[in-house]
């Protein structure tokens, strides 16, 4: 893809494309990925990330609001701001975990209300308006860099890093990939069940918050109406990189170059200038056709 893509546009073989447009405007959507991987890993599924994200960076634009003029102190220091937007969405992940392990009711379903009233919240909070008029300490987390490398791709390092640790490195990553591979087995083996899908999709709240921080940031302003398609984009890049809807499959380092496909795939359809609505087909198309061939070697191994 990247090799065609540069065959038609010169263009896009360049730091200042693939570091500026391919990685920084895809950071939310990649964030949010890690945590729709545990989920999916789990046997789930979340499609609330994008609704949770809007209502997050309302929240954050909130707290990121500067004292007189747009150049004074914060009302908030820094980190206050960003645990704001990591709880928001870590309790409304928890709320989903809850209803899901407890009351026993269909991810799918759980999450989908869960949008629903995130959305609405966003609105309510942000009296349907964007937020903006941030302190310079936040809006360096968007547009600044540190040795000419953008503080976002420091963040969406550490978010992978802390996603392959959790994942690959704990008790709790060995639990998800039981409790997805057979529920009924990981119960019997003396897995807590409940409390760990809970924890799932609390982790997959928490970062859809530092996915809203990381997208206020670069937006600049906190909007209720952003996130639309979001987790079309991170389910895309999850199930890309080898993450499979049947549960227990699937790896931080799939979602990752998943990412980069997805990514350069956007990118790739802008620069040629195509119908966003139409990316959004091809997007669907790319999905659907992953999870066909994920079936189909799922289909084959039994």
């Amino acid at each position: 893809m990247a090799l065609l893509m540069t065959l038609l546009k010169p263009q896009f073989l360049t730091s200042n494309n693939i570091i500026m447009n391919i990685i920084r405007q895809q950071t939310a959507e990649a964030i949010m990925a890690v945590g729709i991987t545990f989920t999916i890993i789990s046997g789930g599924i979340d499609i609330s990330g994008g609704s949770v994200i809007a209502l997050c960076s309302v929240v954050v634009a909130l707290f990121a609001h500067p004292v007189g003029d747009a150049a004074g102190p914060g009302q908030f220091p820094l980190i206050v701001t960003i645990l704001a937007g990591i709880v928001v969405g870590g309790i409304l992940g928890t709320i989903s975990g809850l209803v899901i392990s407890y009351g026993s009711l269909l991810p799918f379903i759980a999450t989908l209300g869960m949008a629903s009233a995130a959305r609405g919240l966003a609105l309510i909070v942000s009296g349907g308006r964007p937020v903006n008029g941030f302190t310079k300490a936040f809006d360096f987390i968007g547009g600044g860099s540190v040795l000419g490398i953008p503080i976002l791709i420091f963040i969406l390092a550490f978010v992978f890093v802390i996603g392959y640790i959790l994942l690959h490195k704990t008790k709790f990553g060995t639990y998800v990939y039981a409790i997805g591979g057979n529920e009924v087995a990981a119960i019997v083996s003396g897995v807590k069940v409940k409390r760990n899908k809970t924890l799932v999709y609390t982790l997959a709240g928490s970062f859809n918050g530092i996915a809203a921080v990381a997208l206020a940031s670069r937006i600049l302003a906190g909007v209720p109406s952003v996130g639309v398609g979001y987790e079309l984009s991170a389910i895309a890049m999850a199930v890309i990189g080898g993450v499979s809807f049947s549960g227990g499959i699937g790896n931080i380092f799939g979602t990752i170059v998943g990412a980069f496909i997805v990514g350069i795939l956007t990118n790739g359809m802008t620069m040629l200038q195509i119908d966003s609505s139409l990316q959004m087909v091809v997007k669907g198309a790319v999905i659907v056709s992953a999870v066909l061939l994920d079936e189909r070697k799922y289909r084959y191994k039994k």
